[in-house]
């Protein structure tokens, strides 16, 4: 039985196109070609659109990574350089054995004696003796046993002779380890701890209290029949010190010799009185400013790698300028005029090397302009909302990295806004190409049918002519 042969089944008999139907005419092979044609050329723009996602998630990253890692860096740094304008003092004890001096809001530059004449103690209570107390056990074991079997305590302290103060200890876990800490739970003015006073072999622990004062304190605690502590050593006395000749009493070996000034005592005088000394320093600047520069740094150079051809995804992105005229307006800051000797970033050591062209800070300059210069330094750098280099650079950076209008803030969230449109694009491309598919399916499927129908129509035409020829022949041949 013969057949009709498709005119185009010789260009495309080789195709492994997609199989979107199984037909039963010879021209399925090329009606399964066609769909597979349609259906290429209708994803050609989602690729597109997918290498435009792509694109823009590594812009994306690479913003990210500008903001997180480069940029608020330099805004710490400007914020660490405003906190050391802030307050250039410092404070210095020329017996280091006697005191350590600490800063704090209000201080102020001045020079001050300091004469130590006695740390100070703290007092201590100790567990009465078992073998002394009537009916208190021994404790071998301080997880699993206590010095008495109550559950309700009264702890009574008295600072010097003021008037008592009590409060109750509720504890009922069995154990002397649980009652130390209910009593430093109630937070009372004592500190309570668990002492081995016994052997290792023969263990005797004991409740030990210690003042959180200094000075004569006396602790007492009743479990509502006796007394449980005695008075353990020597009562606690005031730490002692002469300040500028006037002798003063502390409950507390740090004391607050002045505004914003606290010093931690450490040690009697062995001869003549310590000088404690708050003057300006500008070491905290040069400091915050070498930190400015390494950040500064840090950030150039990862912009600058996306710049010119084969630069990264930021490449030819306007924001890699913006964010680069930025950072240099601040290296490159001068008020021209005032402020003595410095008027100028330059001044303070900070400058471009001639060679690399990277920001570098020399210490020897910045030391040089701010010897003796400490009201020229802060006028130069001001503060974050009073003028200066600092209130320049801070609103800079906030103009930058805000989170609500910083313009990489906006060019972050912006870059993400673009690539979830995009997504809601592709999805809406990946659904019209799976109608068309669906409903290319359905015609060619149709027309696959139909040619059937007529192939089988034709061959059974050209089967019924092929009887009638061989008829007619084979009766001329009887004739």
């Amino acid at each position: 039985m013969s057949s009709i042969s498709s005119p185009i089944s010789s260009q495309s008999g080789s195709s492994s196109a997609t199989t979107y139907f199984s037909g039963m005419s010879n021209y399925s092979t090329d009606l399964n070609n066609a769909i597979s044609r349609e259906v290429q050329i209708a994803e050609l723009p989602i690729q597109l659109l997918q290498n435009n996602v792509n694109d823009m998630t590594n812009q994306s990253q690479t913003l990210q990574t500008l903001d997180s890692n480069d940029m608020a860096p330099v805004q710490n740094a400007i914020a660490s350089l405003a906190s050391a304008a802030g307050n250039m003092l410092s404070a210095s004890v020329s017996g280091a054995s006697v005191a350590t001096a600490t800063l704090g809001s209000g201080a102020t530059a001045g020079s001050y004696s300091l004469e130590v004449a006695n740390l100070g103690s703290y007092s201590d209570a100790l567990s009465v003796d078992p073998s002394l107390a009537n009916g208190l056990p021994t404790v071998t074991d301080p997880a699993s046993q206590n010095i008495s079997t109550s559950g309700s305590y009264t702890l009574t302290v008295t600072v010097g002779t003021a008037a008592p103060t009590t409060a109750s200890i509720s504890y009922s876990g069995g154990n002397l380890n649980g009652l130390a800490q209910a009593i430093n739970d109630a937070d009372v003015g004592v500190q309570a701890t668990v002492v081995n006073v016994g052997s290792t072999s023969a263990p005797d622990y004991r409740l030990s209290l210690q003042s959180s004062q200094l000075g004569p304190v006396a602790m007492q605690l009743n479990d509502g029949n006796q007394n449980l502590l005695a008075a353990s050593g020597s009562a606690g006395v005031l730490a002692q010190y002469t300040i500028n000749g006037k002798q003063v009493n502390s409950d507390s070996d740090t004391v607050t010799l002045a505004p914003g000034l606290t010093v931690q005592l450490t040690g009697a005088n062995s001869s003549a009185a310590a000088t404690v000394t708050v003057a300006a320093d500008p070491s905290a600047v040069g400091s915050a400013l070498q930190s400015f520069v390494s950040a500064y740094q840090t950030a150039i150079t990862d912009l600058n790698t996306n710049r010119g051809q084969g630069g990264g995804p930021l490449a030819g992105q306007s924001i890699v300028y913006e964010l680069t005229d930025a950072l240099q307006g601040l290296a490159n800051y001068s008020t021209g005029t005032g402020g003595g000797n410095i008027t100028s970033m330059a001044a303070l050591g900070v400058g471009f090397d001639p060679n690399t062209g990277e920001l570098t800070f020399n210490q020897s300059t910045f030391d040089s302009a701010t010897s003796g210069q400490t009201d020229a330094l802060a006028q130069f750098l001001g503060s974050a909302t009073g003028g200066g280099f600092v209130e320049i650079a801070t609103n800079t950076m906030t103009g930058l990295l805000d989170p609500s209008s910083g313009v990489l803030t906006e060019d972050i969230s912006a870059m993400q806004a673009n690539i979830a449109s995009t997504n809601t694009q592709i999805t809406n491309k990946d659904n019209q190409v799976s109608q068309l598919q669906t409903n290319l399916t359905q015609q060619m499927a149709a027309s696959d049918a139909m040619i059937y129908e007529l192939q089988q129509q034709a061959t059974e035409m050209q089967d019924m002519f092929t009887a009638m020829r061989d008829a007619q022949i084979g009766s001329a041949n009887g004739a």
